[in-house]
């Protein structure tokens, strides 16, 4: 059977004979309703944006919204949204990067967007900032109870109210991504980030677990915990609305606004329905992270493989479909990344477990899932050598490495996923 997989601006077609096919596994789109504007102008119901406007009027509102390395349809988004914001005396938009690099042309495309939206809604005084986690001018909020000092950006200071626009998905250590991430690290300094971040090598800190889940036992997510923690330190007494959205390759499937803490939680619980599966283990494992910007770098694609490696048994195979055409990552996350990633792999535990730095969880959870596997073959734009040097095997011809499959064991089964960016896979 044919199967076409996401691969940077295109697609993959992939021929995996049926009786091989363990599951095929996509983002949520089995619903017929596939008008963005008519799911926002539901999700801006009258009595909730009237409580809203109350809040606002005549005051200063920060919008912290995700940047460019998501792919929520933003244009859909202001054009519904920013017709709510006109009575405001003031409102900030600030792009929250964490620890991305602020100009970049996604980025600028999101300014440009805004700009447009807030001109054609008749939004009169308003400025627009892209977070920039080492330059900006920062604020001391304290230091929550794992030790991580809240250090943000002074630019929210004058805030009245905040309002948070969220694509809610699965996150491989934060449990979701969520409006809380918008303020820790969104909009904190690189220390913040990197001891919050110093928590994703403990085990607790996965996905579908999070302090505001509705399951009272799947909320010990010490890195969620801390990130809430640095919200609240930040927000103070400040009301925090959302506009939180699920979204399948720009398609909006779910949308609502109000207090953050009720919809976030909602929103976790409609993911864990439609975006989390539970499957048994299959010796071989296709993974496409969903195109750009999902695998513009092997930085960013490398959250799908965290996603759904409980779906490959031990000593199996995986294909990683992930064009990665800016390469493996921000020049910044190199020497933590990628160059500890050619370390020997007992190597790169010694390393990170005796000092953590910023960005070295992602080559001590690649490590990890390396020395778990046979092989991890790398479908890329990224040439060979660099590859090689990482543990991981290039593939020039993906259906070549499903033909060796077959070859080698006719009968092998084969999990395929595609948007595994937005997919959680639990092992049965």
């Amino acid at each position: 059977m044919k199967i076409d997989l996401h691969y940077g601006n295109g697609t993959v077609s992939l021929e995996v004979p049926e009786a091989n096919v363990a599951h095929i596994i996509r983002p949520w789109q089995d619903d017929k309703e596939t008008d963005n504007w008519a799911i926002l102008r539901r999700a801006m119901a009258a009595s909730v944006v009237e409580d809203f406007q109350k809040a606002i009027t005549g005051r200063c509102l920060c919008v912290l919204l995700d940047d460019g390395t998501r792919d929520e349809p933003f244009e859909d988004i202001f054009e519904q949204l920013f017709a709510a914001l006109r009575t405001c005396s003031f409102v900030r938009f600030l792009i929250c990067t964490g620890t991305h690099e602020p100009d970049t042309p996604q980025n600028n495309r999101i300014t440009a967007q805004i700009e447009k939206a807030a001109t054609k809604a008749g939004i009169g005084k308003y400025e627009i900032q892209a977070h920039d986690c080492e330059h900006a001018e920062f604020t001391e909020a304290g230091v929550t109870s794992h030790g991580a000092e809240i250090i943000y950006s002074a630019l929210v200071n004058d805030a009245d109210v905040f309002l948070v626009l969220s694509d809610i998905k699965v996150h491989y250590f934060a449990g979701y991504s969520n409006p809380i991430k918008n303020f820790v690290p969104g909009i904190c300094a690189f220390r913040t980030a990197e001891q919050n971040h110093s928590l994703a090598l403990d085990d607790k800190s996965t996905f579908g677990v999070h302090p505001w889940h509705q399951d009272g036992s799947r909320r010990n997510n010490p890195l969620a915990c801390d990130q809430l923690e640095g919200m609240q330190l930040i927000a103070k007494e400040r009301a925090v609305f959302t506009l939180a959205t699920i979204t399948t390759s720009g398609q909006i499937r779910w949308a609502k606004f109000g207090p953050v803490e009720s919809v976030s939680a909602e929103a976790f619980a409609i993911v864990d329905q439609r975006n989390t599966h539970t499957v048994s283990p299959a010796g071989r494992l296709i993974v496409s992270p969903g195109g750009m910007p999902n695998d513009i770098d092997v930085y960013i694609a490398q959250r799908a493989l965290e996603l759904t490696k409980s779906a490959v048994t031990d000593d199996g195979e995986v294909l990683f479909l992930a064009a990665s055409p800016n390469g493996v990552g921000e020049a910044k996350t190199m020497e933590n990344f990628y160059h500890r990633l050619t370390m020997p792999i007992d190597e790169i535990f010694n390393s990170i477990e005796s000092e953590y730095k910023l960005y070295s969880h992602k080559p001590y959870k690649f490590a990890r899932l390396i020395r778990r596997l046979r092989r991890i073959h790398v479908y890329s734009q990224i040439p060979d050598d660099i590859v090689r040097a990482a543990h991981l095997c290039p593939a020039h011809e993906p259906q070549a490495v499903i033909d060796n499959w077959l070859t080698e064991q006719p009968d092998t089964k084969i999990t395929i996923v595609d948007g595994a960016n937005k997919i959680a896979l639990y092992s049965t």
